[in-house]
């Protein structure tokens, strides 16, 4: 039956193929479709090209309320619709909590859910984000659990770097790559998204543009790009690329504001940029919390009332975790784009034309702040901005971490500006 229905044109499974996910997700589409889904799978690529979007098509399509097969998974019915939202019992999502997954997390949470009867769901899917951060007496434990794996049960395990798992892990498991995504995937996904080339809008094209520069392949950009424009008609998508687009050019424009403002400027700046990350962590808290709302009145639970034992908790658990980690990718962003700034000025510096770039889109700007900086100073700040990015990862006070490289920069900016 493999191959007998072809992966669908539009739907949860095709949202799950775009980009270099479209072989990945016929894989998956086609073993379960014919009754043959492996027990454990692989899912190898950078984080946020897709492997949330496979395991929600897999998990609604496993457990579809749709009697004919080729009509799954239909979206609408229950198990879809909570599926997509990942509070239904079919889906379970196991993120390291810190640096690694645990071996108490393994004997706990993952052996419970695996070995728990559910009567909700015919097929469960167990994701492991980051699989590959599993230390050795974590992955001994999950051994075990592949060893002898319920009938009911599938594995998805999320990997950047297979060679870190045990030799026995991999041989059990079924392995799908999902490359990064390319440039033209992002065109061809955004042209979709607000209405196709027949109702393209007259700035749809540099909008487009922007958040392709922005992306520079980042997964954990895409990801967050995918959330944000879920569900979002046209008008709102555009809205969304609109709001990216400005805050790009607010940290593109991160050299021009302390050149021409001084270092007086560094810490109102600073100040900005985390209060800006502060309010997408509090926004996407408050889409969360009206989510869960709306939950609890469409499946008539009240408070702590109703739900089943420990879903509310992790539901609670995981919107907070994903608020919080909504802050670190905002202030991540913000150094990021200034990083591709100040290596564009090096290029611009050496002589490379557009196409050397990786924001072609502001050469005029490049080439005014190009004479603004030695080299040994764009040095100097690329290699302040990977130590900030690292006192952040290591959970650094934000806006100190800032200032610091903001006047490193500003006083460069100050003493050529001076001579």
């Amino acid at each position: 039956m493999s191959g007998v229905l072809p992966l669908p044109a539009e739907g949860l499974w095709a949202d799950a193929g775009l980009g270099g996910a479209r072989a990945a997700a016929s894989a998956l589409h086609d073993a379960v479709a014919a009754d043959r889904l492996s027990h454990a799978w692989l899912l190898v690529g950078p984080d946020g090209v897709g492997q949330r979007e496979l395991a929600v098509a897999l998990a609604a399509h496993a457990n579809c309320a749709v009697d004919d097969p080729a009509g799954r998974p239909c979206g609408g019915c229950d198990a879809c619709v909570r599926t997509r939202r990942e509070v239904h019992p079919a889906l379970v999502t196991f993120e390291p909590d810190g640096a690694a997954h645990r071996v108490e997390d393994v004997r706990g949470s993952w052996t419970e859910a695996a070995m728990r009867t559910t009567p909700e769901a015919r097929r469960k899917v167990l994701r492991v984000v980051a699989a590959d951060r599993m230390n050795v007496a974590a992955q001994n434990a999950f051994l075990k659990l592949l060893e002898e794996p319920p009938a009911s049960v599938v594995w998805l395990l999320e990997a950047e770097d297979p060679g870190r798992l045990l030799e026995t892990i991999l041989s059990r498991c079924r392995r799908a790559d999902l490359p990064p995504w390319r440039a033209d995937d992002v065109r061809t996904w955004l042209r979709a998204t607000l209405g196709g080339d027949a109702a393209a809008g007259p700035d749809d094209a540099a909008l487009i543009e922007a958040a392709v520069s922005a992306a520079r392949g980042s997964g954990e950009w895409l990801r967050g790009l995918r959330r944000d424009l879920a569900g979002a008609g046209p008008r709102e998508a555009r809205e969304v690329l609109a709001a990216v687009r400005t805050l790009r050019q607010a940290h593109l424009d991160l050299v021009d504001v302390l050149a021409r403002e001084g270092p007086g400027a560094v810490v109102p700046t600073a100040k900005r940029l985390v209060a800006g990350a502060k309010a997408r962590r509090e926004a996407l808290a408050q889409r969360h919390a009206e989510e869960l709302a709306a939950l609890e009145e469409a499946y008539g639970v009240e408070g702590n009332r109703g739900w089943p034992p420990g879903v509310k908790a992790r539901i609670e658990k995981r919107f907070e975790r994903i608020a919080r980690a909504e802050e670190q990718r905002t202030l991540r962003l913000a150094l990021d784009d200034l990083a591709g700034h100040l290596r564009d000025l090096l290029a611009v510096a050496a002589g490379a034309g557009p196409d050397a770039l990786l924001s072609p889109d502001t050469v005029d700007a490049l080439r005014r702040d190009a004479g603004r900086l030695h080299r040994a100073d764009v040095l100097a700040a690329l290699e302040g901005v990977a130590t900030c990015r690292e006192a952040l990862e290591r959970n650094g006070a934000a806006e100190l971490q800032l200032e610091r490289l903001l006047l490193g920069l500003a006083t460069s900016l100050y003493v050529r500006s001076a001579a």
